[in-house]
């Protein structure tokens, strides 16, 4: 999307949806119905990303100073802070978003983004994710399956793409790619307790090539390619990635690896896979 400053061709009344999507998961973005609102300049991106990743809390001046300037900000930090501030408040009421879909306080010794339920999709991802965890807990593995996807589908690329350098919004950033990540490997596991094998193959396949150092990935690709009659490719992939181990990080596979690796030589058709995963 570019980035851009200027006042949109259209109007407020062109985007009063009937659903708002504040977005993290991926570049920040806003949606109001079918429209992506044009987002102000970086410093007030950094600002609003920062009370986005905790909504409803109040981030104190400091906090957000840290975020916004580093270590070292200038002696006038905080009138700055107020201003952005201000402008952020404005940029949200010109597209009939504060006190509508979110509002933005002054809450001592900082400021706080109240945020309507259902709209920040780290907060729905976070929903999905542990309804999709009891549904495996309860057995309901095909439940699980399909809301550990919807949860899935919520992200459009890396968090926070493009906005992280600061420490807390690298470090949130870092926290939903990881779990997006566990999620994914959750969701095969499932996958595989319900027979899925051979649709499988690709989307590992491609993992695989995507993450060549993740055993995770390989250990599932094994069981797949073993499941679908291809012992001799689940092989071929774990010799590649032990390869890799050795040269790029000085490791052998570790545990579970090695019982995929097991599990193939032995003819096993049986493999354990958990309803749950570790990251």
């Amino acid at each position: 999307m570019t980035v851009t400053e200027t006042q949109p061709a259209y109007g407020v009344q062109d985007i009063t949806p009937r659903r708002v999507a504040l977005r993290l998961l991926g570049p920040l973005e806003i949606v109001a119905g079918s429209v992506e609102v044009p987002l102000p300049q970086r410093k007030l991106r950094q600002l609003l990303a920062t009370l986005l990743i905790r909504p409803n809390a109040t981030v104190s001046n400091e906090a957000l100073i840290r975020e916004l300037w580093g270590d070292r900000p200038p002696a006038t930090a905080l009138a700055a802070l107020r201003v952005y501030v201000s402008q952020l408040r404005k940029f949200l009421i010109r597209y009939d978003l504060d006190g509508r879909w979110c509002t933005l306080r002054t809450r001592p010794p900082g400021y706080q983004l109240q945020v309507n339920d259902g709209i920040l999709d780290t907060v729905c991802f976070d929903r999905l994710s542990a309804l999709a965890t009891e549904s495996a807990d309860a057995g309901n593995h095909e439940l699980a399956s399909k809301q550990y996807r919807e949860a899935l589908a919520l992200r459009r690329g890396p968090t926070l793409e493009g906005l992280r350098e600061s420490s807390a919004l690298s470090g949130t950033a870092l926290q939903y790619d990881e779990a997006w990540m566990t999620v994914l490997k959750r969701r095969i596991d499932l996958d595989l307790l319900l027979g899925r094998h051979l649709e499988l193959v690709g989307e590992l396949s491609r993992l695989v090539a995507e993450n060549p150092l993740s055993e995770g990935f390989c250990a599932r690709l094994m069981v797949v390619l073993h499941r679908s009659g291809r012992s001799g490719d689940a092989l071929a992939s774990y010799r590649r990635t032990r390869a890799l181990l050795i040269e790029e990080l000085g490791i052998e596979p570790g545990l579970e690896l090695r019982m995929a690796h097991q599990t193939v030589l032995a003819d096993d058709a049986v493999f354990h896979i958990p309803a749950r995963v570790s990251a």
